[in-house]
């Protein structure tokens, strides 16, 4: 395997942001880490594998308009380890978008040493929070061993944090795998398909608590066709009937 962290690099300068682009495009292997990456945008695609470990930290940049995802995944894979991904603020950016173009297939892995976040608005008018991840197109798939997954804070006209959130998982189409992980954000689903391991179920008024399989408490509001979202029960992490979720 291995170790490099630049292919092509290019900077750009945009409405007052300098955003550096990093590009993985040759079907090889790649790790980052140990390193900080501020205002970046990384594309991985053609194939190419990226690992994120050792507490590596990406950033994209802030932006005046939707920008680019922190991390964006075409026909290609991406391995989360151990470290950090936070999607633009201003408009509140994504933090990693998977998309599958060419029926190859992509795939993101997220183990319990990954947090991401969707992009923070940043103004006080009506603007949308970013989504830490969004899955959309098919033959896309995330999968979510562990790890803490944040939605973007959006904003109105008095103030930030209350409304127009972003979503901790969003799916156009493809598919999303939890058996673990700590998620404050909905879960969108418009025409993929969720499955989620666990002592969890789906209360009467759309929520999905429980406990999954990695023991990590899940008490989110799903969004979507509940025919599209399928629960993998696992009783053997179920908590005792005295104990309650925090």
């Amino acid at each position: 395997m291995k170790t490099v962290f630049l292919l092509l690099l290019i900077a750009l300068g945009t409405a007052g942001t300098n955003a550096i682009r990093l590009y993985f495009n040759d079907s090889a292997t790649h790790t980052l880490q140990n390193t900080s990456y501020p205002a970046h945008n990384i594309f991985i695609s053609a194939g190419s594998t990226l690992q994120l470990t050792n507490g590596a930290s990406i950033t994209a940049p802030s932006s005046v308009d939707d920008g680019e995802s922190a991390i964006r995944i075409d026909d290609a894979s991406f391995i989360g380890v151990n470290g950090t991904i936070i999607g633009g603020a201003n408009f509140g950016g994504i933090g990693v978008t998977i998309s599958s173009s060419r029926d190859v297939g992509a795939e993101a892995l997220f183990g319990s040493g990954m947090t991401v976040y969707g992009g923070d608005a940043a103004r006080k008018e009506t603007t949308q929070g970013g989504d830490a991840v969004q899955v959309i197109q098919s033959g896309s798939r995330a999968t979510f061993a562990g790890g803490t997954i944040i939605a973007g804070k959006g904003c109105n006209q008095e103030v930030c944090g209350v409304s127009n959130n972003g979503n901790a998982i969003k799916v156009v189409m493809g598919e999303v795998i939890v058996k673990g992980g700590t998620f404050d954000g909905d879960f969108y689903n418009l025409q993929g398909s969720i499955l989620i391991y666990g002592c969890v179920e789906i209360d009467k008024d759309g929520r999905i608590k429980g406990v999954l399989s990695d023991g990590s408490a899940i008490d989110v509001a799903y969004v979507g066709e509940e025919e599209q979202l399928e629960i993998v029960y696992d009783e053997t992490v179920c908590l005792p009937d005295d104990v309650a979720i925090d």
